[in-house]
């Protein structure tokens, strides 16, 4: 806040940071400190008149009900009258939080930093955006225009202004923040290792497979998620619906092969999506990825890509964790009678009868499909394809039946 720009007004305004001052509490009996304070002093007057109370907040998922109820029940405890409550976060809001702010008159910025962030409630009126010099708004229990003269009108406006103009342009912009964050392989591979450690210990230490039973029962005990199954005869597998903390899988689904990998897909958005901001006309617009066999990855063009290969990546994780993976694969083809570690897929006969079966019983083993087990030695670089007649991508087509189940 520039008080240069005030003039002979800026004798009025002052600002303030946690550091430099505290608000009394007649409840708690002792000082609140807020991250930032503007109070704006009439001529003589020995309280101010209006103030600006400012919140800064990092997560690691949505905003909860509490935090916007406890900033409120401080503004309410030392604010006085005329407060003008912001808070700024990195993340975005639950619904309850959303509805609580929007309904006592609270502004909400959300963003990374300040090149990157939107407004999410500001609660000004319409033509905010035109230009006009329209105000934010009072927290709605504290507001008394009476005791405001107009040369603390004069400096509200000013302030407003300046709040508003240094977030117009990102508003007025047509890029959209998705905040996507950008996890690796690695940084989606230790989440899994930490909930499989909360989930059975013995999934890590002696190769224990996850069953559909032991996350639903997580999901349920420990996420706090919904379980609800539905009908859809087309492509849907799953959802979810992370405001509402809820998971749907499809009927067709469930019992089969694929209704493991599919739980864990959509408990990949749940845990890694929560300051996802995108709508879902938008995310359909956006086309889905291409395994790039030849870069053995994803092509990644657009925030639909990077989503679903994340969700992706993690439920690959969860399910198929390296080290336990590898050591299962060593035992299968120790069964088989193969060599163990990498496999040099070749047209031979009864060199694919060999990978058929080895796929068949690692599938079993982990309860997921056959082409996960594709996918996931391929990812770890323990299939070489030496076929000249079918290329990797040729062969996971032959598997397409493990995506759907049979009617």
């Amino acid at each position: 806040m520039q008080k240069e720009q005030l003039g002979h007004l800026s004798k009025h305004l002052k600002i303030f940071t946690k550091k430099d001052k505290g608000y009394y509490s007649s409840l708690r009996r002792k000082d609140i400190f807020f991250d930032i304070t503007i109070e704006v002093w009439p001529p003589g007057a020995t309280r101010y008149s209006l103030i600006y109370i400012i919140e800064c907040k990092s997560y690691n998922k949505r905003v909860p009900v509490d935090d916007i109820e406890e900033f409120y029940g401080k503004i309410q405890q030392v604010g006085g009258v005329n407060v003008k409550g912001i808070f700024i976060s990195n993340s975005p809001l639950q619904e309850g939080a959303f509805n609580i702010a929007e309904s006592v008159g609270m502004m909400v910025i959300q963003g990374e930093s300040a090149q990157d962030y939107n407004i999410t409630l500001h609660k000004t009126s319409k033509n905010w955006k035109t230009g006009r010099q329209d105000s934010l708004p009072f927290i709605i229990a504290t507001s008394n225009s009476e005791i405001l003269g107009e040369g603390e009108r004069l400096i509200e406006r000013l302030i407003d202004k300046e709040i508003v103009e240094i977030f117009r342009e990102n508003n007025d912009s047509k890029s959209v923040l998705y905040n996507i964050d950008k996890l690796t392989k690695e940084d989606i591979e230790n989440h899994a290792m930490q909930i499989l450690e909360s989930i059975n210990p013995k999934i890590i230490s002696e190769a224990y497979p996850l069953s559909v039973k032991q996350l639903e029962n997580f999901l349920r005990e420990r996420e706090e998620v919904k379980l609800v199954d539905f009908v859809d005869n087309d492509s849907l597998l799953g959802w979810c619906d992370i405001k509402a903390s809820t998971i749907g899988i499809n009927k067709l689904v469930v019992g089969s092969g694929r209704h493991l990998f599919i739980l864990a897909h959509e408990y990949g958005h749940f845990h890694l999506h929560q300051k996802l901001q995108i709508g879902q006309n938008s995310y359909d617009q956006f086309s889905d990825s291409e395994y790039n066999f030849r870069k053995n990855s994803h092509d990644l063009k657009n925030p639909k890509n990077w989503i679903e290969w994340q969700a992706n990546y993690f439920a690959s994780s969860l399910l198929l964790p390296k080290p336990q993976f590898l050591a299962r694969l060593w035992k299968t083809q120790d069964s088989l009678q193969l060599r163990r570690g990498k496999y040099y897929l070749d047209d031979q006969f009864h060199n694919r009868q060999d990978f058929m079966e080895l796929t068949k019983k690692m599938a079993y083993f982990f309860n997921v499909t056959k082409t996960s087990i594709i996918y996931k030695m391929y990812d770890m670089e323990l299939l070489i394809n030496n076929s000249k007649l079918k290329s990797i991508g040729q062969l996971i087509s032959e598997y397409q039946d493990d995506l759907f189940p049979k009617n």
